[in-house]
């Protein structure tokens, strides 16, 4: 009685078989996990844009005006009731290579928020550095008096930006 079983040469063409469809479905995966970081990206600048403006809109409410471009200063993130699950904190030192992959942090130097692009995305930067977005709180006003400095009673605040230190282009 004869046992059966996979010869040597069915187990490697059977090997080589799945290996090719794995290329395959990686190819059609990479670019889905890239356009999904990018979508959380634009989310996650979008609620910040949103914090911004409320807190500008609180302050105005409150009467302190004057005390609108300190907003300027400000980390965004810290505006948000819940900062995202990628947001890695606020310090002085860049954080931990392997860990910054997809990911926010706040430099409180730079006073910039910054974001590590993944490596699965169709990021390029056209200025500035080639693995992450530098944002920052710019406070935007109309100089009336042309004093070059806020002025309340004066001048008319015309909003908050969140700014990109650098230029990118990151297509969908």
């Amino acid at each position: 009685m004869r046992q059966r079983g996979f010869t040597l040469i069915e187990l490697v063409v059977v090997v080589v078989i799945v290996a090719i469809m794995t290329g395959f479905a990686l190819d059609r995966l990479l670019p889905l996990i890239g356009r999904a970081e990018r979508a959380a990206f634009v989310r996650v600048q979008s609620q910040l844009r949103s914090a911004l403006l409320l807190e500008a809109a609180e302050k105005l409410t409150r009467g302190e005006s004057a005390r609108l471009s300190e907003l300027a200063g400000v980390n965004p993130m810290s505006l948000l009731l819940e900062a995202p699950a990628n947001y890695l904190g606020s310090s002085a030192q860049h954080p931990d290579e392997p860990a910054t992959r997809a990911s926010w942090y706040y430099d409180e130097r730079s006073r910039r928020l910054i974001y590590f692009v993944g490596k699965h995305t169709k990021f390029h930067p056209i200025t500035g550095p080639e693995d992450r977005i530098e944002l920052f709180v710019e406070f935007v006003y109309s100089d009336r008096d042309g004093s070059g400095a806020y002025e309340p009673s004066r001048d008319e605040f015309d909003g908050l930006r969140l700014a990109s230190a650098f230029a990118y282009d990151w297509p969908d």
